[in-house]
């Protein structure tokens, strides 16, 4: 399912991207505001890929023998190099700001240095994404409100391959630590408890949605649309899916990671097929499909750096679409999201692709390329 993930990465990035601009679009287009202010559920999306992904890296590093420490180097690249290589851009990213406002005043007034934001230790603990583990909240968002929220989830990510990675050092028991982890889990949902909210355990739920997908679909349990009957089932059950998450669970939604994590999940196997059709649509030469469905592809692809970027880097290109676009417009909102996109693109490309493994390397190179 790499186009289908893929597909869905970009949906998510762009969704949560929405959820911090809302407000631009609350006077130009409720709609939209409206869609947007949803738009923190692209978080649980983003674990439930992460549990598909990183099911199949495990049981294919089981099959072939590799050491678990392998694994959680790749890991660890992939999360903190490209994490401490944002962290210094946004460190040095005020300053740019500045530069560029001064060209039209002609003044350079020296910004608020962003380190004197935390002291020593909490910049450790920020450094190291365990900032989390001094959260008195479920808002652990504001452990990180000094530089980026968006670290956060880095941190329980991150959390979620360790646990993986110890499961593998238990070899055969493998599968049976993974269930254990996600029956905790679920207990802690209906358990009253004091458990610090920065542990992993609070989001494993949404996790093990993935873990499952990915078994369903190693074991070829999967919805086939290769009979009438089969089409109907699909339509059947998506207006179920949708209905439950438009009308039966409309409270719960909003904070219920596992609840959301469900839907998609469910929405993922439903439509597994689909990736046979991206896969034949993205072989063909037809250029208009090409020019539909690849942006798709690289930013699902760009996610990551998308995702830890947007946050900060947007005010660069407000600055000069608040110039040009009037606050009730609607253009206003889409340039500078568009707008921050393309700049996180040489990021992506640059420093977080250096980051990656070499099959990554050769999947996103695979992806990305057009037909």
């Amino acid at each position: 399912m790499v186009l289908l993930l893929d597909l869905a990465r970009g949906l998510a990035c762009l969704w949560v991207f929405f959820f911090h601009l809302g407000n631009l679009f609350d006077a130009p287009s409720p709609l939209i505001a409206s869609i947007a202010s949803f738009g923190h559920l692209g978080v649980p999306m983003f674990f439930v890929i992460s549990g598909y992904v990183i099911t199949h890296v495990a049981e294919a590093s089981l099959r072939a023998n590799k050491p678990p420490l392998h694994f959680l180097r790749n890991r660890f690249r992939r999360i903190y190099l490209t994490y401490w290589a944002s962290l210094l851009l946004i460190l040095l990213l005020p300053y740019a700001l500045e530069m560029l406002s001064s060209l039209k005043t002609g003044e350079f007034e020296l910004p608020e240095n962003p380190l004197s934001r935390y002291n020593a230790s909490e910049w450790l603990n920020v450094i190291l994404l365990t900032k989390v583990f001094w959260a008195n909240s479920s808002d652990l968002a504001s452990e990180f409100a000094g530089i980026n929220t968006v670290y956060w989830t880095l941190a329980i990510e991150f959390q979620f391959y360790l646990v993986v990675f110890m499961a593998l050092c238990m070899g055969r028991f493998y599968r049976a630590v993974i269930a254990l982890v996600t029956i905790a889990s679920l207990l802690l949902i209906v358990i009253p408890n004091e458990l610090n909210y920065g542990v992993f355990l609070h989001y494993w739920p949404a996790f093990s949605v993935g873990i499952l997908l990915a078994y369903l679909h190693q074991y070829d349990i999967r919805l086939r649309l290769n009979s009438a009957r089969n089409v109907i089932a699909l339509i059947v059950l998506t207006g179920i899916t949708l209905a439950y998450a438009a009308y039966v669970h409309p409270i719960q939604i909003r904070t219920n990671f596992l609840v959301f994590a469900s839907i998609f999940g469910a929405l993922l196997w439903l439509y597994s097929d689909l990736e046979l059709v991206l896969q034949r649509l993205k072989a063909s030469d037809n250029r208009l499909v090409a020019l539909l469905l690849e942006p798709w592809l690289i930013l699902g692809a760009m996610s990551y750096s998308a995702y830890l970027l947007h946050l900060k880097l947007f005010l660069l290109p407000f600055m000069f679409a608040s110039q040009i676009f009037d606050r009730d417009s609607v253009f206003l909102g889409l340039v500078t999201i568009f707008s921050t996109l393309v700049l996180t693109y040489p990021f992506y490309y640059f420093v977080e692709r250096r980051f990656l493994s070499t099959r990554y390397r050769n999947l996103h190179r695979a992806v990305t390329h057009v037909a």
